[in-house]
């Protein structure tokens, strides 16, 4: 016992701390090697079978000392480190952000005096290097003890100010709290805010600005277009350019309504243009969304039209002549791919061959099966767009608007600008989920397709998003999640009327889905009720007019997957999601390229890929779908 407290005391007496220069500041951080750690914890359990000897009492008082001097050097560190860690997390927003320092007076006061006692704590541990010498100081447990509950107050009122500027901006929920500080500390500062604009609008990569003054070096204050992930730029030249002052929360929920509105009239212009005008040179005019909205709008026209006018009886070839019509229109779009165009053009023809080719099998269809009324099923479960005046979903009644019609659910179309990004190939399949879906969002459910990887389960989800122009997160759900993300996750929703989609759901641990039963069971309660609040954890939260929907998705039979709680899978309308018609796929996908003789080429490319699957080994180099 003697030799092992001689050792004690010959290797304690040259242990010491080890310190790292903070940001290039004359503030040294304190940090113990690893080997010196497991030491400590090595000599703690020597001491501690010594306190338990026969022989104690020789020795008793050296012992003693050795367990609360080892003690004092273990708790100190734990309780350093901790305290460095958030001293340097929240030095950076209270020394550095003057919005949080204007926002937080006298959280920021005693933050001061915590950076005053902590630097002058951390002088001392530089002074006497010793680790024992060190953590036996005179009061500085208690100075520890102090400063941990200060700085918990800080924690606490820096959480509930971000909190309170999520509730009045809520796509913050959608962002790391790292990016939120940023654009916080620089709300006064427009033109470094929009360089995190992507994280909030999915559509736009960046905001077209100029001075306010007109003067060249002046702020970047004002914005007059907004740029696609594609390239893609949209001027505000309708209702004119939007000028980013006051707090940043504020003037970016009005960069949404400038964004819609926007959107709006402009939409209002292309399907007054698109009057007597070859379709090819009028989409060169217009934004790729709108152009699309408005095609997909004179087919509901015409259809509607040539339904009633079989029904009436005063053309009863009304839906054959217009198929005839439609293949011409997209005959001449096919064509125009063959020709010479810029990437982003090409992509907009693409897309709208995309849409209607869909249209075209739908009006054969609905020709095969003989529908000759409007009110036919086969017609209802399409999604319809028109353009009209409707005082419903938010919308004032005066101004057209444009809506979406499927079954007995009516939408309104949200303007959330998308870009030009690539269109889903839309299947029997796809409308399917498209009516199941929409049904689960007019019956106030979420919405749960299944099925095996790679069948379009998440891409449907955000297809039918772009359809009735929405924003969409999307969100991969892993077990490290706990129930506060989730509950954040489903505020920022609610209160900005944009839909979620959950890849993987069941990823989740059996404790946080059952607490998520709760949470979306009150987000669903809210909009049943109507009003513009709904509450969750006993605290009210503004409600958007459009409403949220979930998606959730899952992958059945692979390894760390939980069963959902009953409680929880009343609330989604279940729908299985099998393998999509490939044939159909290829030959949409053939034709924008500019393919005329797409059907007989993807029944050739079908086969040929069907046999090579059958016939050739499983390999990864070998993917046939």
């Amino acid at each position: 016992m003697e030799q092992v407290l001689a050792k004690l005391k010959e290797t304690w007496a040259v242990i010491e701390f080890e310190f790292d220069q903070h940001n290039a500041t004359d503030v040294f951080l304190i940090r113990m090697r690893e080997e010196d750690f497991e030491m400590l914890e090595d000599n703690q359990l020597v001491v501690q079978g010594m306190m338990a000897s026969k022989y104690l009492a020789t020795f008793e008082e050296e012992v003693t000392t050795w367990q609360r001097s080892l003690s004092s050097v273990s708790d100190v560190l734990t309780m350093s480190l901790d305290v460095q860690r958030k001293w340097a997390y929240l030095e950076t927003l209270f020394i550095g952000s003057e919005e949080v320092r204007k926002e937080l007076p006298e959280d920021a006061a005693r933050f001061e005096e915590i950076d005053t006692v902590f630097k002058s704590t951390l002088k001392q541990f530089k002074e006497t290097k010793n680790c024992v010498k060190a953590c036996s100081a005179d009061g500085l447990m208690k100075t520890l003890e102090t400063l941990t509950s200060d700085l918990e107050l800080c924690e606490k009122s820096l959480a509930d100010f971000l909190e309170a500027k999520r509730r009045i901006f809520p796509r913050f929920y959608f962002v790391s709290q790292t990016m939120l500080l940023d654009i916080l500390s620089n709300g006064n500062r427009p033109w470094i805010v929009a360089k995190n604009i992507n994280a909030m609008f999915q559509g736009i990569k960046e905001l077209g600005l100029k001075p306010s003054t007109g003067v060249e070096n002046d702020p970047l204050d004002v914005v007059h277009s907004m740029t696609s992930n594609e390239g893609e730029v949209v001027d505000l030249k309708v209702t004119g350019p939007l000028h980013l002052e006051g707090k940043v929360e504020n003037y970016l929920n009005k960069l949404i309504a400038k964004m819609r509105d926007e959107l709006r009239v402009q939409l209002g212009k292309a399907i007054d243009d698109y009057q007597g005008r070859v379709r090819t040179d009028w989409l060169k005019d217009h934004t790729a969304q709108l152009v699309l909205v408005t095609t997909q709008y004179e087919w509901t026209k015409y259809t509607d039209k040539a339904l009633d006018d079989m029904q009436s009886g005063a053309n009863r070839d009304a839906l054959v002549e217009y198929k005839k019509e439609q293949l011409r229109m997209l005959d001449e779009c096919i064509k125009s791919v063959q020709g010479d165009l810029d990437k982003l053009t090409r992509r907009k023809v693409m897309n709208i061959i995309t849409l209607e080719t869909h249209s075209r099998d739908i009006n054969i269809g609905m020709i095969n099966s003989g529908v000759d009324r409007i009110d036919h099923f086969q017609w209802l479960g399409q999604l319809k767009t028109r353009w009209e005046r409707n005082a419903s979903l938010g919308s004032d009644g005066i101004a057209p608007d444009a809506f979406l019609y499927i079954c007995d659910a009516v939408f309104r179309y949200s303007f959330e600008y998308l870009g030009n990004a690539p269109r889903l190939v839309i299947t029997p399949l796809t409308d399917r989920i498209y009516i199941t879906a929409t049904q689960a969002c007019h019956l106030v459910l979420g919405c749960a397709p299944a099925g095996p990887a790679g069948t379009g389960k998440t891409e449907t989800t955000k297809d039918l998003s772009a359809q009735l122009g929405k924003a969409v997160y999307v969100f991969n759900c892993g077990p490290e999640m706990d129930y506060l993300t989730m509950g954040d996750i489903f505020k920022g929703l609610c209160s900005s009327g944009s839909w979620g989609c959950f890849d993987e759901f069941n990823r989740l641990i059996a404790e946080v889905l059952s607490v998520c039963s709760i949470q979306y069971k009150s987000v669903l309660d809210g909009i049943r009720r109507g009003g513009d609040s709904f509450r969750m954890g006993g605290i009210d939260y503004y409600l958007h007019p459009d409403g949220c929907m979930s998606f959730i998705t899952m992958n059945p039979g692979y390894l760390g997957r939980q069963e959902l709680p009953e409680s929880l899978k009343v609330l989604f309308r279940p729908v299985t999601v099998m393998v999509p018609d490939f044939q159909l796929i290829m030959e949409n996908m053939l034709m924008a390229e500019g393919y005329t003789t797409a059907n007989d080429l993807a029944k050739k490319f079908f086969t040929l890929y069907n046999l090579n699957k059958d016939l050739l080994s499983k390999q990864m180099h070998y993917d046939w779908g």
